[in-house]
């Protein structure tokens, strides 16, 4: 564990600003709402905060290789930073969707200037303890980050302030650690048509997992703010959000070592369709079932929907020859941030058409979808062989971490 003390500086820093992260997830739609915003529309904005945080991922390599990684993720977190202030300086949806877009870009740049140093931090033999401690850490600081803001009005200036006290707090780590900086390495992706020839599964996984995830996540909290468990607002959707992530956080360790024993479609197919049911719970019965029952649906929902991107990409890892994994991840990353520029605007679509019944029909329609067609996968092709298989690892969708800090992505030259 001595390598993992080593980074603590930099976990610390992805924690503190999964919080900042948490906290503006549920600000802004709320926000948005109080302005009078229409849901389609901020499912709009939160498109462009994905589209921002695309675009970020796209030029970290060559920002990194102009500024290096303290200097980039310094001018990142004080421009985000000035960003959450600006919000509560001009209340405007047009004005915040631009400011989100910037975010976005601030937040891929902070990630990938931790994570690329992670990467090339962290030996081979301790990247998978390290990484199941980046990872859960950075849930559980999603999960914490909305509870600062509990009880205030979404248009409340303290709460863009909370999120820019923490976004200006993940400096701190970052300046004062001991750590040399990283060279910074050329990672392209893979062709996506070559990509979906390799595991077509993975690749419409993943891009099910941007629309459905992000899509849901996005108007998650305008739903949740009417229940009156903890006092209604800005606390039941803190609530609603927390057991979101609580649910991934319980499920992703199970699952994943269940997909390393059993073909991964199918418990991909298992988690999908158990999500899509608790969706369909909450489109069909709503509060009639009772706001703690609704929660623990949620859960449930949050058990499989939080949880199956880290499988497909597993998948796909176990198709890809060993120097081609980081290619394959690039490539992966970008697919579920084209499926999170598209969800949260369909998902705004289905809402304001629906209400709360159309958000999660759609996202139970989806994963219900996704569940028969991995089923359809499993026997259209057979799994790799189990001495091909490679042992499923924790992940989230951020610029680097699924490709530098990932435990089977060993550097290695390309077999003769």
């Amino acid at each position: 564990m001595s390598e993992t003390r080593s980074v603590f500086t930099l976990i610390l820093a992805v924690m503190i600003l999964q919080i900042a992260g948490g906290l503006m997830s549920m600000l802004t739609p709320l926000g948005l709402e109080a302005l009078g915003t229409a849901p389609q529309y901020i499912g709009a904005i939160a498109g462009l905060y994905a589209a921002g945080f695309m675009l970020g991922a796209w030029t970290s390599p060559a920002a990194l290789a102009s500024f290096g990684n303290i200097r980039l993720f310094a001018a990142a977190a004080a421009v985000t930073s000035a960003g959450s202030i600006a919000l509560s300086l001009w209340y405007e949806p047009g004005f915040w969707a631009i400011v989100r877009i910037v975010q976005g870009v601030g937040f891929a740049y902070m990630f990938t200037s931790v994570e690329s140093w992670l990467g090339q931090t962290v030996p081979e033999k301790s990247r998978g303890n390290v990484m199941g401690i980046y990872h859960t850490g950075a849930k559980l600081s999603l999960m914490i980050g909305p509870f600062f803001v509990a009880g205030l009005s979404p248009l409340d200036s303290r709460a863009y302030s909370w999120a820019a006290l923490f976004l200006t707090l993940a400096l701190v780590p970052v300046c004062l650690t001991r750590q040399v900086q990283p060279e910074t390495r050329d990672r392209t992706a893979m062709p996506l048509g070559r990509l979906y020839r390799l595991a077509p599964a993975a690749v419409i996984g993943v891009a099910l997992a941007g629309v459905v995830n992000t899509g849901t996540l996005a108007l998650l909290p305008i739903y949740f703010e009417g229940f009156a468990i903890g006092g209604g607002g800005t606390a039941a959707a803190a609530i609603a959000l927390a057991a979101v992530w609580f649910g991934g956080l319980v499920v992703q360790w199970p699952a994943g070592r269940l997909s390393d024993r059993i073909e991964r479609r199918l418990v991909i197919a298992l988690l999908c369709g158990i999500s899509g049911l608790a969706a369909m719970v909450i489109a069909i019965f709503g509060r009639s079932f009772g706001e703690p029952g609704v929660m623990m649906v949620l859960v449930v929902w949050g058990g499989g929907a939080m949880t199956f991107y880290g499988l497909c990409v597993a998948h796909a890892i176990d198709r890809t020859p060993k120097h081609k994994i980081p290619q394959v991840m690039s490539s992966l990353l970008f697919i579920w941030a084209g499926g999170s520029i598209m969800g949260p605007l369909l998902s705004g679509v289905a809402m304001r058409t629906a209400g709360a019944t159309g958000l999660f029909g759609w996202s139970g329609l989806l994963l219900i979808l996704l569940a028969f067609v991995m089923v359809w996968r499993v026997s259209a092709r057979a799994a790799p062989e189990e001495h091909e298989q490679e042992d499923w690892s924790p992940i989230l969708p951020t610029p680097l971490a699924s490709v530098e800090l990932d435990p089977r992505n060993a550097e290695r030259e390309p077999e003769a």
